[in-house]
């Protein structure tokens, strides 16, 4: 009697529309790398489902285990291998070489990975991988675990900061929860969205995802199961929050200029606070995103460390917000700047800013964005007159403005 098992990444039952094959066999991986070939031969992109499974560290754990330990699939203790056995037949990681022969014949193909348990970085970085899902974008920002969310930026930006272009965000796929069941309609859900459209990497939105659907589908339906219309209040505040975002995603999509920094409070920094900066030519923003359920205030000053993509061997930089922005320096200059959804214009002096950068209040879950950025010379003393009916909290003097016009 022969058994044929299904794929099974250990966690729930195995996928009934597979059938595993024996990576240990070079043959078999030959003939898969042919097949990958033949694919990309006719298509430009190729996304690998659960590719994690497939690295030698998890393929061993799951289908030849070492021997004493009954590993993650039930009946393969007895298909056990030592460690110096599995390395013999399976020396170099598969996904490695499938990069490297889909680069060298049939070069023009995009290659996209998912990858959960926490292996994105190990994909692009050792595996060489085009793109590849980033699961913790999703996980963390649901769960609210901005600390560790800011470590692995931080620890990329430090390492190399041309990976994050090639993780690809989400808030759901067709393995989870809707997004709308994870981050309801609110301002959560609209701060991760603001987050998915300007950092860098790959912004990419699930099915039903803008509409707010609700059900949870799979690939075999047919048609949905419920009979959900699209909100459309949800979709109209996304074509007014997040829609201006994605227009111009090109100023958001690169990491030469992408600065991460701290949001400084009087009892330290606070990580629910996302604050970077980016720049493409003479455009450039800055993003403030707060990802809990309380109000704060902080100063956006200066960057963490970061290495330079131009000159990665230099010792790791730190900038200022008007460094990271590009702001020169003018004696007496003043600073005007948009902000995105609300559609107010902001002036502050250039020198302030410089000295000391910007001080802003958020409330729960609100995200702003500040771009068109201008730098105003002022020769006449009016900027410095409007800036002093303004306050510096961008407030007016009302009666002061009224006699001003009169």
């Amino acid at each position: 009697v022969r058994y044929i098992y299904h794929g099974n990444d250990g966690t729930l039952v195995p996928w009934n529309d597979t059938a595993q094959l024996n990576h240990l066999r070079a043959d078999v991986r030959e003939a898969l790398i042919e097949a990958i070939l033949a694919v990309a031969r006719r298509f430009s992109v190729i996304r690998f489902d659960a590719a994690m499974t497939l690295t030698k560290r998890h393929y061993r754990r799951l289908w030849f285990p070492p021997p004493g330990e009954g590993g993650a699939i039930p009946s393969r203790a007895e298909h056990g291998l030592s460690a110096e056995a599995f390395e013999r037949a399976m020396p170099r990681e598969f996904w490695r070489e499938v990069v490297d022969r889909v680069n060298a014949e049939a070069p023009d193909t995009l290659l996209l990975a998912e990858a959960f348990w926490l292996l994105e970085g190990y994909f692009v970085r050792t595996l060489g991988m085009h793109r590849v899902y980033n699961s913790a974008f999703m996980h963390m920002l649901r769960d609210e675990r901005n600390a560790d969310y800011h470590r692995l930026l931080a620890e990329t930006l430090a390492f190399d900061p041309r990976i994050l272009q090639r993780y690809v965000n989400f808030l759901t796929t067709p393995d989870e929860d809707p997004a709308a069941a994870q981050f309801g309609k609110g301002d959560k859900y609209f701060a991760a969205a603001t987050l998915l459209a300007t950092l860098p990497g790959l912004p990419m939105f699930g099915h039903g995802q803008i509409e707010g659907l609700e059900e949870k589908y799979g690939h075999e339906f047919p048609a949905p199961r419920r009979d959900e219309a699209p909100d459309e209040g949800f979709l109209a505040h996304h074509e007014r929050t997040i829609f201006p975002l994605l227009r111009r995603r090109a100023l958001f999509a690169g990491v030469e200029a992408f600065r991460l920094f701290d949001f400084a409070t009087a009892h330290g920094v606070d990580e629910d606070v996302f604050a970077f900066t980016n720049r493409r030519g003479d455009d450039r923003a800055l993003v403030l995103v707060h990802n809990r359920a309380k109000h704060t205030r902080g100063r956006v000053h200066r960057s963490r460390p970061y290495r330079r993509v131009d000159l990665p061997d230099r010792p790791l930089e730190r900038v200022t917000l008007a460094q990271a922005l590009g702001l020169p320096a003018r004696p007496g200059a003043f600073v005007r700047f948009r902000e995105h959804p609300a559609g107010l214009e902001h002036l502050r002096p250039l020198d302030r800013l410089q000295r000391e950068g910007l001080t802003w209040d958020l409330g729960p879950y609100q995200a702003r964005v500040f771009w068109d950025w201008e730098v105003v010379d002022d020769p006449t003393g009016r900027w410095a007159q409007v800036y002093r009916l303004l306050g510096d909290n961008g407030t007016p003097d009302l009666d002061a403005l009224y006699r001003e016009v009169a």
